[in-house]
């Protein structure tokens, strides 16, 4: 985001782009391969790979996991006629913070009702997006909850806190709100992470009772 800000506009707009969402899913393999192939790799669970990401990371995260989104004027982009698939085997569960809508596209269940991993969606009642020629409000990120598939998902929807209140960006977040929103989300990713390969909804149960102060909604499915 840095340089000429006259500039800034397009390169918002070239980020929401088609071939930057294809970029950010194919660094994101290639990171994996690199560090389950590096010093690390053996220390590595394969069975247990989670895959999270806030905003334009989140998309990734959804693209990973399965999500049918790569399009172009309205139809799936192909090379050699044939669909790019984009899902990354490797990913048993998914982390999806503060979920942009996909671009150009009304309906999300064509898009992620294919996602079969279980996923956590994590936003807040004012979870707004305000970027030039785009905006998007908390009701896209339950959207995005709604039509994703898969046997199990959980929503935590917090009282306070903006988009950016998950980053070290707090910008209109109050300093505690910031750390008891990313204290919680913590907290509650790793109970996430434990039901879903201990098969156990104790811990999930338990952050909720533990967080209702914090929460304007907390949804499974």
């Amino acid at each position: 985001w840095e340089g000429n800000p006259f500039s800034l506009v397009s390169r918002f707009q070239h980020a929401a782009g088609d071939a930057e969402a294809i970029d950010r899913v194919r660094d994101q393999r290639f990171a994996l391969d690199r560090v389950l192939a590096g010093e690390w790799g053996a220390r590595i669970d394969r069975a247990r790979i989670v895959a999270a990401g806030h905003s334009y990371g989140a998309n990734t995260t959804l693209m990973s996991a399965g999500a049918r989104v790569v399009r172009q004027g309205g139809a799936r982009v192909v090379r050699d006629g044939k669909a790019i698939q984009l899902r990354d085997p490797r990913f048993s569960a998914a982390i999806v913070i503060s979920a942009p809508p996909f671009y150009g596209d009304d309906d999300f269940r064509p898009i992620l009702s294919g996602i079969t991993i279980p996923t956590l969606h994590v936003t807040t009642a004012d979870d707004i997006i305000r970027i030039p020629g785009f905006g998007s409000g908390v009701d896209d990120r339950l959207k995005v909850f709604d039509a994703t598939g898969g046997t199990r998902k959980v929503l935590a929807v917090y009282r306070h806190g903006t988009h950016n209140v998950f980053t070290d960006h707090r910008y209109f977040d109050s300093r505690e709100v910031s750390e008891d929103v990313k204290r919680a989300t913590e907290s509650l990713s790793l109970a996430f992470i434990d039901s879903t390969f201990e098969g156990s909804p104790t811990g999930l149960a338990q952050w909720r009772s533990g967080h209702r102060a914090l929460l304007a909604r907390y949804e499974m499915r």
